[in-house]
């Protein structure tokens, strides 16, 4: 293992970087009635992304690595945009001539959902992770949206004595549950995977199938834990007024991180995380995140 000296990272976040074009719109368009745009804007986006960018507007030192993005426009604009976070090192984002860098358009309506068209995600190479990589960060960060490479990530990490924090491990025979200490699910994924699941008796079968804290978001009610002992624990949604909910799980994701690294205990956990997300569904952009104050604030401290 390296010395403390050698640890260069807070959190390895190791996923999708993309670009996206996020579309304000009255209602979704159909046949048969066009929509006008009421607004529009263009930023990096990404599980690695959000959750990274997140992180370090709250002082932690974070590296990005994933699926390869271009040498084209796309590309241009999520380095240029993410020189602006300087806790997140690029050091390890590869680019390649030839690649399309993998592009989101997301239309929100007024009640703050969401629908998303996906650009060249599936055909775009993925920059296997290395033992020398993810012995410089205390803790990996990874989601299961990939290939092989997502497990691999997980093992190493495991393997090198590094904490691995998942998200959307909603199979209970994925391999992602021996290495994980914290899973992080939604309830929609999981009912989009499992219709008419039990969360809870789904949550237990997750805990009896490896090591890890399962939490599930449950959107407007909040989440429930599950931990290692099979005790639940739930934490309610703050009301806030929702504009967008589009990156909010990640901004959930970065708040149980970040609370991990603090050594806080699982209620404050979930209530920090719960502030972050809510924060996020209040404004249009995770650009900039809600700071730490902000969310601290609205927890009380």
């Amino acid at each position: 293992m390296l010395p403390e000296r050698m640890i260069r990272f807070d959190v390895l976040c190791y996923g999708t970087i993309s670009f996206e074009n996020t579309v304000r719109v009255p209602f979704l368009p159909h046949p048969r009635r066009d929509v006008q745009v009421i607004a529009e804007q263009y930023h990096p986006g990404g599980e690695a992304v959000n959750v990274g960018v997140t992180l370090a507007g709250w002082g932690l030192e974070v590296a990005l690595i994933g699926n390869l993005i271009g040498e084209d426009e796309y590309g241009n604009q999520i380095i240029t945009a993410l020189h602006a976070h300087p806790g997140v090192d690029l050091r390890y984002v590869a680019r390649q001539a030839g690649i399309r860098t993998p592009f989101r358009r997301v239309l929100v309506t007024p009640d703050g959902e969401r629908s998303v068209l996906g650009y060249w995600f599936d055909e775009t190479p993925k920059v296997p992770l290395t033992v020398e990589v993810v012995r410089r960060a205390r803790l990996l960060s990874v989601d299961v949206y990939g290939r092989e490479e997502r497990i691999r990530a997980a093992q190493l990490a495991r393997d090198a004595g590094r904490p691995v924090v998942a998200a959307d491990v909603v199979w209970p025979d994925h391999p992602m549950l021996q290495c994980a200490g914290v899973i992080v699910n939604s309830y929609d994924f999981t009912a989009q995977q499992f219709p008419g699941v039990d969360v809870r008796e789904h949550m237990d079968r997750l805990r009896r199938s490896g090591q890890a804290l399962i939490i599930t978001t449950l959107g407007n009610k909040g989440c429930v834990a599950l931990d290692h002992d099979g005790n639940f624990l739930e934490s309610p949604a703050f009301d806030v007024p929702v504009v967008d909910t589009t990156s909010a799980g990640e901004v959930f994701k970065a708040g149980v991180l970040y609370a991990y690294l603090q050594g806080w205990p699982i209620a404050r956990m979930l209530r920090f995380a719960n502030a972050a997300a809510a924060l996020k569904c209040s404004r249009e952009s995770l650009f900039p995140p809600p700071t730490l104050e902000e969310v601290l604030h609205l927890i009380g401290d």
